[in-house]
């Protein structure tokens, strides 16, 4: 067989697709068994990875693959019931397929022992069996290609065909001496698998290794062979009496089968009908499709700053041109590489399950709003610290149903995800409704710590959940530990440029809401005057820019503050906090930031203007610079960077602990 490297990416990427689907399907007909539409999805689904693995030759894939759509051909045929033992399975062998799917993508070659999920897949369906399913087949086998391949396998002809195999209906017939017509016909198809992929036999595999059929039987074949060599392998085999081979060609075979008529005077159906055409694309190339508009906007900029200058009308006519067609460009690059929330959140059902499952406890997640949208570059990143809030919920939030009762509470506890965007925002909360934070706790595990709490609010307090290492947790579970790892959870949404905050009321729950750029890339920043240097700060996290002279300016012990409609809002220089000489001066430009739901005053000399700017990674003798979130490129040339203001303000309250 020829190098199936080539289709790698395609295949992970379908594999990935079709069993996050079977996952949530699962979970679907788990909750109603009886959905019969739900059932052929996760068929025709567990039958596509069995193709898909057949054709790229894992053999161990395709075993697991094979017992488990055993199981749900009986869950088909009703002969067994979804009980917790055989949706358990399912997710078993579910779980085993994404380990050999890692395991392939690693490059890695583990001899992993999935005996005991086939073994139980094996026994269930053969107890189902325990009937008589011998079949005589039609000298006509085009009618039992019809009733044995579904639209599921049809789809895996199909897809065979675009790679250059051929599929075949290969009917054989054993002698009628034949003592052992089952170890004759496993012969053949061990024979017929070194040059190709068996998709599905009539009767069942295990029904011809059991002896238990006639001495005729069906295969249905992929393989790069052509007709005659596979009539000479196979007539070459002991005991075979007859062969016939036909080509699978759907069309073909439901025309001689069907026989359709047309009404008299009802118009014809259309064919061709015009539909969405999708195209798959390298991530790498979306990347540099990004990358060279967002050098595009970098030359646009210059090119309006040469037009300011030389008052050039022919230009600017020409420019206002360049600038639609790029703004274009823009704004479809951002949204091919917009991703919906659903694509991480669409797994979470089963992480609650699974906890639920573990802990004792009854839960339900809620997921609304997964439809927003946000940059796959942060979609990508989110799983992890969106799983570890869900644990937290799970293992230290949502009480025991007993408990809940004597509160109560209805005895299944909630774990609520909403998403929504608000400007060049999105806005993740991740809920439960369970016991909510101890703050008596936290105050007792930070005094432990040496961190002085007197002068803490009660949200200051809560937020000290972040630091790290910091937990209240008595013990430490399998699952997780309130407060356990939190810093870790900020640290990755403050790396995406975000920020979260928290909110907990005792018996009522407690909500983590995350505050997330839509996009990495290019965005609208304000651009400011610190003494000399000009800065870049983003806008989505500006309230407002406001004049002050330096007598509204008032001082506290915790430093200066600025009362803006009763409000006391922190003053931070930047000058003095990024080390810039600057002259003293008797009034001073403020901007107004909201980090985390906190207000602070940001004082700059001057206010430049807005502008979009592309934003440009710094490279590795800048990265223990934690006030700078990266740099861009000015239009004449220059390099400004790009302020981290949520780094710069929470280390201000951070001094305020400790004074």
């Amino acid at each position: 067989m020829d190098d199936n490297s080539q289709y790698l990416d395609i295949f992970f990427e379908e594999t990935d697709e079709n069993l996050l689907k079977l996952n949530e399907w699962v979970l679907e007909f788990e909750k109603d068994p009886t959905d019969i539409k739900i059932l052929n999805d996760i068929f025709r689904a567990a039958h596509t990875l069995k193709g898909m693995a057949g054709t790229m030759g894992f053999e161990t894939m395709i075993e697991v693959t094979h017992h488990l759509e055993n199981v749900f051909t009986v869950l088909k045929d009703e002969r067994i019931t979804a009980d917790e033992e055989v949706i358990s399975l399912v997710f078993s062998s579910l779980d085993a397929l994404s380990e050999i799917v890692a395991d392939l993508r690693n490059g890695q070659d583990i001899k992993r022992d999935y005996s005991t999920i086939i073994q139980t897949c094996e026994r269930i369906f053969l107890e189902a069996n325990h009937k008589d399913y011998s079949l005589t087949l039609k000298k006509d086998t085009k009618s039992t290609v019809i009733t044995v391949l579904d639209e599921a396998d049809w789809e895996i002809v199909e897809n065979t065909k675009l790679n250059n195999f051929h599929a075949y209906s290969i009917h054989i017939e054993i002698e009628s001496i034949s003592i052992m017509a089952g170890a004759r016909a496993f012969l053949l198809l061990n024979k017929l698998e070194e040059f190709g992929h068996v998709l599905k036999t009539q009767p069942t595999i295990e029904v011809l290794e059991s002896e238990d059929f006639g001495y005729e039987f069906q295969i249905f074949y992929m393989t790069e062979l052509e007709k005659n060599v596979i009539e000479e392998m196979i007539m070459d085999q002991n005991e075979v009496e007859a062969i016939h081979i036909e080509r699978l060609e759907k069309d073909t075979v439901t025309k001689e089968v069907e026989e359709p008529t047309i009404e008299e005077n009802k118009p014809a159906t259309k064919v061709n009908q015009p539909h969405n055409q999708f195209v798959r694309v390298d991530l790498e190339k979306l990347d540099a499709f990004m990358n060279l508009v967002s050098e595009l906007v970098i030359y646009r900029t210059q090119l309006e700053d040469i037009s300011q200058k030389t008052n050039n009308k022919k230009l600017e006519e020409t420019l206002t041109y360049v600038s639609r067609i790029t703004d274009q460009l823009q704004s479809l690059v951002l949204n091919i590489r917009m991703q919906p929330l659903h694509t991480v959140t669409s797994r979470f059902p089963r992480v609650v399950r699974d906890l639920a499952n573990e802990s004792g406890k009854l839960m339900e997640l809620i997921v609304e709003g997964d439809d927003t949208e946000l940059d796959r570059t942060i979609v990508s990143e989110l799983s992890e610290p969106l799983i570890h809030l869900i644990r937290n919920s799970a293992d230290h939030g949502i009480e025991s149903p007993d408990r809940r009762i004597v509160l109560g509470k209805p005895e299944k506890g909630i774990i609520k995800i909403s998403a929504y965007q608000e400007g060049n925002r999105v806005f993740i909360t991740v809920s439960d409704d369970g016991a909510g934070l101890d703050t008596e706790a936290i105050k007792k595990s930070a005094e432990r710590k040496g961190i002085p709490t007197d002068d803490l609010s009660k949200q200051e307090l809560q937020e000290l959940i972040f630091h790290p290492g910091f937990s209240t947790a008595e013990k430490v579970t399998k699952i997780s530990g309130r407060g356990v790892g939190m810093d870790v959870v900020k640290t990755k949404i403050k790396k995406l440029g975000g920020s979260i905050d928290i909110k907990s009321e005792p018996h009522m729950g407690t909500a983590f809401r995350l505050s997330l750029p839509l996009t990495l890339s290019i965005i609208p920043a304000l651009l400011v005057r610190v003494g000399t240097h000009t800065f870049a700060i983003p806008l989505s996290i500006i309230g407002k820019v406001i004049h002050i002279e330096k007598s509204e300016i008032r001082q506290t012990h915790n430093g200066e503050v600025l009362i803006d409609k009763g409000k006391t809002i922190p003053i931070i220089h930047l000058a003095e906090r990024l080390g810039i000489g600057h002259e003293e001066s008797s009034s001073s430009h403020i901007v107004m930031v909201t980090i985390e739901g906190n207000e602070y005053a940001l004082c700059v000399h001057s206010i430049i203007g807005q502008q979009e700017i592309v934003i440009k990674e710094l490279g590795q003798e800048f990265m223990h610079q934690k006030y700078y979130l990266g740099a861009t490129v000015m239009g004449d040339g220059r390099i400004i960077l790009i302020l981290n203001v949520t780094a710069i303000c929470l280390e201000r309250n951070a001094t305020t602990y400790v004074q």
